[in-house]
């Protein structure tokens, strides 16, 4: 297990805390108190949109201006990019415990939250990473994607689910401590939806969008590079996936096959980390991401084969 917490204990390109990691230190240690600072100085960009929409404007106290950005989730990609954004908008180089003018708050989703959430973390010295799944807690009529953090707590020995951004207040279950049954992982769906035994697919979302079998082939993937400090973001996808935009059918039954032998080794990680790292490390077809700018065509270390 020591090797497994110690790979967890690192950072990647977008969980690094490079010059933060002082200011990261200095924040509170208590997880709840942790979850609750880092929470508020975002505001989810559907959660402005339904204020706009509900002509509702003093729950966010001050209207937040036309000229900025309506989401900056294509902006601040890294935990140190986010942080630097709340500097800026504050004036001061701190996360504010209160503030609600929401033109001082990061407008991003839950990727972005449980990055710089796990960014602080790790620069704690708590192992822990973060997921791509799916949450059926959020509303009633559907099931969206959504990412989660997991940290290892040393006292029980075991992964802690946080999620680290809804505020779900219920009896039966608690953000800062949920059990893995209650949310759905993107390998359980991705099996489930191969094996026909998946009720309702048309209600699990990508965002605001069905997107057909790619929003579980795309949450299965990210969940994958999420394990190996790789968080990609909602435009970025295995090259594979790419270019096979909202259609698994062109895909060769071999690899939907290692798509298959990949999930089922993601509902164990911890007892298959050797064999995930082992994909992580050797396998192109699942490693090599594109996006719009990243352009599929730039990946000339690909065969033909790895693009079906």
């Amino acid at each position: 297990m020591k090797k497994i917490l110690d790979h967890y204990l690192k950072t990647g390109l977008y969980t690094d805390f490079g010059p933060y990691r002082e200011f990261y230190r200095s924040l509170p240690d208590d997880i709840y108190q942790l979850r609750e600072l880092v929470n508020r100085q975002h505001i989810h960009k559907m959660s402005l949109y339904r204020t706009f929409l509900s002509n509702d404007l003093h729950k966010v106290n001050l209207k937040y201006k036309w000229q900025n950005y309506r989401c900056l989730d294509d902006v601040l990609l890294t935990a140190t990019a986010m942080t630097a954004e709340i500097f800026r908008l504050n004036g001061k180089n701190e996360f504010p415990l209160y503030n609600n003018d929401p033109n001082k708050k990061l407008i991003i989703t839950c990727r972005y939250v449980s990055v710089l959430y796990a960014a602080i973390l790790k620069a704690k010295g708590i192992p822990c990473r973060c997921r791509s799944g799916f949450a059926n807690y959020l509303y009633d009529d559907k099931i969206v994607d959504h990412w989660i953090v997991q940290y290892y707590d040393k006292n029980f020995n075991k992964w802690i689910n946080v999620d680290s951004q809804a505020n779900v207040k219920t009896k039966t279950f608690n953000v800062f401590n949920f059990s893995d049954s209650q949310f759905i992982w993107a390998a359980d769906a991705w099996l489930a939806l191969r094996q026909g035994k998946l009720v309702n697919k048309e209600n699990y979302l990508n965002g605001q969008n069905h997107m057909g079998d790619m929003t579980f082939a795309w949450s299965l993937l990210a969940d994958f590079h999420a394990l190996f400090h790789d968080e990609i973001n909602y435009v970025t996808m295995p090259v594979f996936l790419w270019e096979s935009p909202n259609d698994l059918s062109t895909l060769k039954a071999s690899t939907l096959d290692e798509m298959d032998h990949l999930a089922e080794l993601m509902q164990d990680v911890d007892k298959n980390f050797d064999e995930l790292q082992a994909i992580w490390e050797n396998n192109k077809k699942f490693r090599c991401v594109a996006s719009k700018l990243n352009n599929s065509f730039l990946h000339l270390e690909l065969d033909k084969d790895d693009l079906t």
